[in-house]
């Protein structure tokens, strides 16, 4: 995304876009979640991150920032098919539970492509951060899930 966000121990104050889903929840909160709770947050949070992703990558390409082997457009298309796995693997087990799909909304409408350079490289430094975190918040909640289902 080129500076700030690409020196060496950037960090950013907690910064939030609306629409995003943080995977900040409290202790109580997060134990008292019932397994049908905890695999329909997940499949809520990832459906939208890929929708955000997906806007990421087209900021990327508006930016001509990220292309060729290796670079972050080919990294975030391959974590984005990724997703989209985990999000099908989450729906069929919400629907094995016989729970019904989560409502997801509208997140982004088409005015979020219309954002400044920097907007656009901000937006995807923290949908990147958000989706990191996520990905440490699933595997507590699969780890909690595997002990209800043992194999």
């Amino acid at each position: 995304m080129g500076l700030p966000f690409s020196e060496p121990g950037f960090r950013l104050p907690e910064v939030t876009l609306v629409g995003l889903p943080s995977s900040s929840i409290g202790y109580l909160a997060w134990r008292g979640l019932t397994d049908s709770e905890r695999l329909a947050v997940n499949y809520r949070a990832y459906s939208l991150q890929l929708e955000y992703l997906q806007l990421v990558l087209d900021d990327l390409q508006a930016l001509g920032l990220g292309r060729g082997p290796g670079q972050l457009t080919e990294q975030l298309t391959f974590t984005r098919t990724q997703l989209q796995g985990l999000v099908a693997n989450l729906r069929s087990l919400l629907e094995a539970l016989a729970q019904p799909l989560p409502t997801l909304g509208e997140p982004l409408d088409s005015e979020a492509y219309g954002s400044s350079d920097f907007e656009r490289k901000l937006r995807g430094y923290i949908v990147c951060r958000e989706y990191a975190r996520w990905i440490k918040r699933t595997l507590r909640d699969l780890t909690l899930l595997s002990n209800s289902f043992p194999a």
